[in-house]
């Protein structure tokens, strides 16, 4: 109780001696206890030296000390403005600027040459392996050993080495990429055991599925486990990590087993490095054994920071290391770059690295692109790496190109692998034979759509749309005004009406299939588009004029409702802007037709302010009701009990030929898309969304998530199932549009390996 008085009026003095002077807070971000204790130091004998020794019209900051979780949650609180400063390893450093805003304004300066201080101008240290004198193995032998980290995301103890080690330079690399975007999980399935302190953080654990053997050799205690507060967290966490014979090997700075030697029992001579080229030397050889020289660490702030404010932090603290460093003159208050032996649980490089001789100005280099070298940008691009370099998207409008190019930049800035590449199909079919032929990649399709890539061009889903469901299903509903309460689904003679596109299973399938059941039309032998023109005095059904689906493109009435002018007049593509589900509904709200043929989900997903395009803002879901198969009319949400079919839901294709490895990296970069980009995220760019435009672009509005397939779903049929393509089929003989497979894609890589064959078995003749 005495001791906290003291304390106490010790501050009040401190700041009664300060009021005539202009001050600044100084909000400092630490990870750990211990950190926050040197914080705490720093901040008492700082505000005793400077009641002395500034000048009044000296701008002084008052420290307070942040406690973040990890060095990501501090980067959080800087970007909030709930902090302003913090030390960070060059690793982390270049996350906090490209992903958190932050900037570099100070930089560590180590001795100059020396064994366990510096290298060179003392502004650059080496990432190295190290393990003890005597055990058995280098480092092409390191896959089931177990790995002690400092941390994830550090630069000598996890960027370097494990970019490294991923590298493909002509030679084998020594770790293969298991998975793409997830270098974590790459790791884990090479290691035995591992302590990587931070793995299990969201910025690398995203969907909270890394494994437990990420953190197994940590030993911290509940919480504390695997976090920057562990006792194997830090380079001296990950030391102790392997000299206490819980890990095999450890991943550290040149300069940290001379560190921990120091008022220790630790023998420099009880360790060896581990070499790039398959050797071990003594830890001292560091300059010739190492895997990458790195920039020195450095502080940085938010750059939203005025320069007056990061003068005040950039000046306070070049002279607390003036006072408090290796060679200050009031060293014996306070050791600013020294973490023993203060007592601070044991710990070291607390705030700064512990061999840190001073500070200097970045000068110029005052963001992270300028501070760090290629190098370092190329080691990146090892973290990055992945089997297929690019996924190559197949869009069908100039609009869907647009949102997938939005989409191409929005994963390129989250480093997603592969690249994203956008391609540019006439329509659906063009698409499907550009992936059957090897131009493109993956194409999303409506379930109608999915059946003719199957049927024609031997392509298979394997991603697919839920709607909140989980069922990868999707009931069609009839909607109509209220006010035509007159109107039921047997009297639709002389009507109006809006369908979201030909041969879709939400706008033609199902709809078709009704109207024969309820004999609003019997057809015959290719009579479907008369009977059709005959029921409705128009429509809107988009592509209904494409002779792919229409050979004899008539009558003309079943385009006339529809809203575009020119040749975007009936598109079976978002040119048309009542092409969709979403579209058919704008259709009957814009007075196009009188009954609409959409999804279960589109009249509530479109009404009462939950979508913002102008056409739907002051659409209310109670002007509309669905009409039965029985002759009733409810209310949209029951459409359980009214419905006229159910269909799978709209779905990812690729070509038959495409490797399991192949599909898995598709759903890879989906699948983290998706994690970053879902409707319910802050951004700019969503997966799910077309903005106040355009409906359904790539992805289908009412889309939540994207779910990956069961093998055994990837094939049409399995994942359309019978009753589906009983419905498909029961049209073709109304419509005499024929599907017949296409030989040429379903050939074409068997028949260039055979022209292949053909050829040496000539030339082997000649010969």
């Amino acid at each position: 109780m005495g001791t906290n008085i003291c304390v106490t009026f010790f501050a009040f003095l401190c700041l009664i001696a300060l009021s005539n002077a202009q001050t600044q807070f100084l909000r400092w971000c630490v990870i750990s206890e211990a950190e926050q204790k040197k914080c705490q130091d720093l901040k008492k004998v700082a505000a005793s030296m400077y009641a002395n020794r500034v000048p009044s019209y000296e701008v002084i900051p008052l420290i307070e000390c942040v406690l973040g979780k990890d060095v990501y949650n501090c980067m959080e609180k800087i970007q909030d403005n709930d902090a302003d400063i913090m030390a960070l390893d060059t690793g982390q450093a270049y996350f906090g600027g490209r992903y958190y805003n932050m900037m570099p304004f100070l930089a560590e300066k180590y001795s100059p040459g020396g064994a366990g201080t510096g290298t060179g101008d003392g502004m650059n240290y080496y990432a190295v392996i190290v393990a003890k004198r005597g055990s058995q193995f280098n480092v092409f032998q390191l896959q089931d050993k177990r790995a002690c980290f400092p941390g994830v995301g550090t630069a000598a103890g996890w960027l370097y080495p494990i970019g490294e080690f991923v590298k493909k330079n002509g030679q084998t690399n020594i770790m293969q990429v298991t998975e793409c975007n997830a270098i974590v999980k790459t790791a884990t399935n090479f290691f035995k055991s591992m302590c990587l302190p931070g793995a299990l953080t969201s910025f690398y654990n995203p969907f909270g599925n890394n494994p437990a053997r990420i953190c197994e050799l940590c030993s911290g205690f509940l919480e504390k486990k695997c976090s920057t507060d562990d006792p194997f967290a830090g380079y001296d966490g990950a030391f102790k990590c392997m000299s206490e014979d819980a890990g095999d090997v450890a991943f550290l700075r040149h300069d940290t087993v001379a560190q921990m030697a120091m008022n220790s029992s630790y023998m420099p001579d009880n360790y060896e490095l581990l070499c790039p080229n398959g050797m071990r030397v003594p830890v001292t050889d560091y300059m010739t054994c190492n895997y990458g020289s790195i920039p020195a660490n450095t502080v940085m702030t938010s750059s939203l920071k005025t320069k007056p404010e990061v003068d005040v932090y950039k000046n306070f603290l070049l002279k607390a290391a003036q006072w408090f460093g290796p060679s200050g003159q009031y060293r014996n208050q306070f050791d600013m770059f020294s973490s023993q032996p203060w007592g601070y649980f044991n710990r070291r490089n607390l705030l700064f690295t512990d061999s840190t001789q001073t500070l200097v100005d970045v000068g110029e280099k005052n963001t992270y692109y300028s501070w760090v070298d290629n190098d370092f940008y190329q080691i990146m691009e090892y973290h990055n790496a992945c089997p297929l370099i690019t996924a190559r998207l197949c869009v069908i409008s100039k609009q869907e190109k647009k949102k997938c190019e939005k989409m191409m930049m929005a994963f390129n800035a989250k480093d997603l692998r592969p690249s994203l590449d956008c391609i540019k199909g006439k329509g659906t079919d063009d698409c499907m034979k550009l992936i059957s032929k090897g131009d493109a990649d993956m194409v999303m399709l409506d379930p109608g759509d999915v059946y003719l890539a199957g049927k024609k061009y031997g392509l298979e889903p394997f991603v697919v749309e839920d709607y909140g469901n989980m069922n990868a299903s999707v009931h069609v509903v009839a909607v109509a005004r209220k006010r035509d309460h007159y109107m039921t689904l047997f009297n639709l003679k002389k009507k109006r009406a809006c369908l979201p596109g030909i041969g879709r299973g939400d706008g033609w399938i199902i709809p078709m299939n009704i109207f024969i059941e309820t004999e609003q039309f019997i057809p015959q032998h290719c009579t479907l588009f008369e009977n059709l023109g005959q029921l409705f005095i128009h429509s809107c059904i988009p592509g209904a004029m494409d002779k792919d689906y229409n050979p004899n493109q008539k009558p003309v009435s079943l385009c006339e409702g529809c809203a575009a002018g020119g040749f975007r007049k009936c598109q079976r593509t978002s040119e048309d802007q009542y092409f969709s589900s979403s579209g058919a509904f704008r259709c009957l709200t814009e007075k196009g037709g009188d009954i609409a043929f959409v999804k279960h989900l589109t009249v509530r997903g479109n009404t009462d302010g939950r979508r913002q395009s102008y056409w739907a803002r002051n659409r209310r879901s109670d002007d509309y009701e669905l009409m039965c198969k029985d002759g009733r009319r409810t209310h949209i949400d029951d459409w359980e009990n009214c419905h006229l079919g159910q269909i799978p839901a709209s779905a990812m294709v690729t070509a038959k030929y495409k490797s399991e490895q192949d599909r898995t990296i598709f759903w890879q970069l989906l699948n983290y898309g998706q994690q970053f980009f879902s409707s319910d995220i802050e951004g700019d760019f969503h997966l799910f969304d077309s903005g106040t435009w355009y409906n359904d672009l790539i992805f289908s509005d009412d889309a939540v998530r994207l779910m990956r397939l069961d093998k055994s779903m990837q094939d049409y049929r399995n994942y359309l199932g019978q009753d589906f393509i009983n419905k498909v089929e029961n049209l073709h003989k109304y419509t005499c549009v024929p599907v017949k497979p296409s030989k040429k894609s379903s050939s074409s890589h068997t028949s260039i390996s055979l022209l292949l064959l053909a050829a040496i078995f000539i030339l082997q003749l000649v010969v």
